[in-house]
C-alpha cells in the first residue's frame, strides 16, 4: 500500500517541474493557508514491533494553518490531527487518538501547475493517561484550481513516544488500550488528499524605473542634488552634487583644507585654502613669529618679531626700557634710572635720597633727623635686626616692658616703610625641655609680639606669626650663652609671593646684649 502511493507522488512531482512559470501569479501574494488532509492508514508493526499494531488501521483527518515566512515557500504551521482506529478495545470500547503538533513547510511553486510540498512537525498526542511527544513528515503535491483553492495528494509517516498511552477509547478516557508484551512506541503511516485554501494579495507594484531630473548622468535615487547638476567640478564625497565653496574663497571644499575659514589676504602655501595662521592671534603670523604660542601682548620685544618683551628681574619694568634688566628695583626704585634700585649705601633700605646717615646702616624712621640712622632694630638682608632681644616673663608669653623700647623701635620702622608689606615674626627657644612644650611656647611668644605691634598701630594684615622651637637654634650648643642667644624673636620680610608660604629657617641675629628670659 505506501509503494504505490509514493510513486504516484514522485510521477507527479516530474510532471510539475515540467510545467513554466505562471507571472501572473508569481506577481501575487499568499501569505497564510488553511489546508485540510483527509486519509487513512495503519500502524507500522515491522518498524516497533508493538502488539498494539495488530489489525489497528485508522481513519485521519487534520487542519492545519500555516503562515508564509518573508513571501517565501517556507512557511511555519500549526496541526491538529484526529485518527480512529477500525479495531475495538479489549473491552469493546473505540479507539482514537488526537495529536496536535507544529512545525515547518517547504511548498515551492512549479509553473502555474501546483506546489510541491514537504513538512515535518512536532508535538504531543492526546488523550491517554499521560501527553506522549511525537513526530511526523509529509510529501504531496497540491494542484492550483484558483489562485486560492488547491488541491492533491499527500503521503505521511509519524512516531509516537509510549503510544499505547495515547491510545484511547473516545466515550469514556481513560484506561488505555489494555496489551500484553507490547513496545510503548507507535509509529504509523497514512496516505490521502489535501484540500488547501490560501490568501491572497496583490503584490506591490514595480518600482518606477529610475529618473535624472538634472541631465548630469546620475540617477535621482542616487543623486543627493537631484535638481542640481554636478557641473564641471563635482563633489567626490557628495554624488550627483557640483563641488561646494563654503568660505568663498576660490578654492572647492573638496580640495579646501580649510572650508569654512576664508583663506583671506594671506594664504597658506602649504595647505590649499587656509589662511596662514596666527596661533597667539596677536597680529604676527606663525612663519615670522619667534614666540608662535605667546602673544606679543602690549609690549612687543622689538628685536624678536612675535614675542612679548621680558621681565628678566620681574621687577615689572620691561628688559627694553629697564636701565638694570638683572637687578630687581626693590623698595624703592631710582626715579632717575628706570628699573634701578635707589642707590643705598650702607644697605639698610633707606635710599640716600632720604638717608640721614647715608654710611651708616640704621632703621627707617618718621623723624627725617633719625631715618636711616643707627638705633635700636636694623633693615637688613630681608629682615627687621633687632640690636636688643626681647624679653618674657619665664616659660610665659608675656613681653616685659624692658622690651618695649626695641619694640617700638620696630613698629616705628613698619610704620615708615609702608612698601614692607608683610612680615613673619618668628619665635625660637632652646633645648632645655620638653620638644613640645617649647615648640607651643614659642608659638605663643611670637603671637604675643604680633599682638604688642597691633596694638601699637601695625595692621595686622601685615603680619604673621610662627613658631620653632628648639628646631632652629642660631648656634648649636648646650653652655648657658649659646642657649641665650638662641632664645629669639626674628622679624622676616616676606614677599608678596612668599605671605602665604611656611617660613623658611631665619639667619642668625646678632649676639644679644642681656640673656632673655627662658
Amino acid at each position: 500500500m505506501r509503494r504505490p502511493a509514493l510513486v504516484s507522488c514522485a510521477a507527479l512531482a516530474s510532471l510539475a517541474l515540467t510545467a513554466l512559470p505562471s507571472t501572473a501569479l508569481a506577481q501575487r501574494l499568499q501569505p497564510w493557508t488553511f489546508r485540510l488532509e483527509a486519509g487513512a492508514g495503519t500502524t507500522i508493526r515491522d518498524f516497533d514491533h508493538s502488539d498494539v499494531n495488530t489489525d489497528t488501521t485508522a481513519i485521519v483527518g487534520t487542519a492545519r494553518i500555516a503562515i508564509n515566512l518573508f513571501s517565501t515557500p517556507l512557511a511555519i504551521q500549526l496541526g491538529g490531527a484526529f485518527g480512529r482506529f477500525l479495531r475495538r478495545s479489549e473491552f469493546g470500547d473505540d479507539l482514537g487518538l488526537i495529536n496536535i503538533t507544529a512545525g515547518f513547510r517547504f511548498e515551492p511553486m512549479l509553473g502555474n501547475v501546483g506546489r510541491l510540498w514537504v513538512d515535518a512537525n512536532a508535538g504531543a498526542a492526546l488523550p491517554g493517561t499521560v501527553t506522549s511527544p511525537g513526530f511526523d513528515a509529509g510529501l504531496g503535491f497540491e494542484f492550483r484550481v484558483t489562485d486560492g483553492i488547491s488541491f492533491g495528494p499527500y503521503g505521511r509517516f509519524g512516531y509516537i513516544w509510549d503510544g499505547r498511552a495515547a491510545v484511547a477509547p473516545l466515550d469514556n478516557p481513560p484506561p488505555t488500550l489494555s496489551l500484553d508484551h507490547a513496545s510503548p512506541d507507535v509509529s504509523y503511516w497514512h496516505a490521502g488528499l489535501t484540500l488547501a485554501f490560501r490568501g491572497v494579495a496583490d503584490a506591490p507594484p514595480p518600482p518606477p524605473p529610475p529618473s535624472d531630473r538634472d541631465h548630469d548622468g546620475v540617477n535621482d535615487p542616487d543623486d543627493l542634488c537631484a535638481d542640481q547638476p554636478a557641473g564641471d567640478h563635482p563633489d567626490p564625497a557628495r554624488r550627483g552634487c557640483p563641488a561646494a565653496d563654503t568660505d568663498s574663497d576660490g578654492v572647492f571644499d573638496p580640495d579646501d583644507q580649510c572650508p569654512r575659514d576664508a583663506a583671506g589676504d594671506h594664504p597658506d602655501p602649504a595647505r590649499p585654502g587656509c589662511a596662514t595662521p596666527d596661533t597667539d592671534h596677536d597680529g604676527v603670523l606663525d612663519p615670522q613669529d619667534q614666540c608662535v604660542s605667546v602673544a606679543a601682548g602690549d609690549h612687543p620685544n622689538p628685536e624678536r618679531p612675535g614675542c612679548p618683551d621680558g621681565d628678566g628681574d620681574n621687577d615689572g619694568v620691561f628688559d627694553h626700557a629697564d636701565q638694570c634688566p638683572t637687578e630687581p628695583t626693590g623698595l624703592h626704585a631710582d626715579p632717575a634710572r628706570a628699573g634701578c634700585p635707589a642707590p643705598d649705601r650702607d644697605h639698610d633700605s633707606v635710599p640716600d635720597l632720604t638717608d640721614h646717615c647715608p654710611d651708616r646702616p640704621g632703621a627707617p624712621s618718621a623723624d627725617p633727623a633719625r631715618n636711616g640712622c643707627p638705633g635700636l632694630v636694623l633693615v637688613d638682608g630681608g629682615q627687621i635686626r633687632i640690636n636688643r632681644p626681647v624679653f618674657f616673663a619665664p616659660n610665659r608669653d608675656v613681653v616685659l616692658r624692658t622690651s618695649f623700647p626695641v619694640l617700638t623701635a620696630v613698629a616705628d620702622a613698619l610704620a615708615a616703610t609702608p612698601e614692607i608689606r608683610h612680615v613673619s615674626v618668628e619665635g625660637h627657644t632652646d633645648d632645655v625641655g620638653d620638644d613640645a612644650a617649647n615648640l607651643a611656647l614659642s608659638q605663643r611668644r611670637a603671637a604675643s609680639v604680633v599682638t604688642w605691634l597691633t596694638g601699637h598701630g601695625i595692621d595686622a594684615s601685615r603680619l604673621t606669626s610662627t613658631g620653632f622651637g628648639e628646631t632652629r637654634p642660631v648656634t648649636p650648643g648646650t653652655t648657658g650663652a649659646i642657649r641665650a642667644r638662641n632664645r629669639r624673636v626674628e622679624f622676616r620680610i616676606v614677599s608678596d609671593a612668599d605671605a602665604q608660604a611656611p617660613a623658611a629657617p631665619a639667619a642668625a641675629a646678632p649676639a644679644p646684649s642681656a640673656t632673655p628670659a627662658p
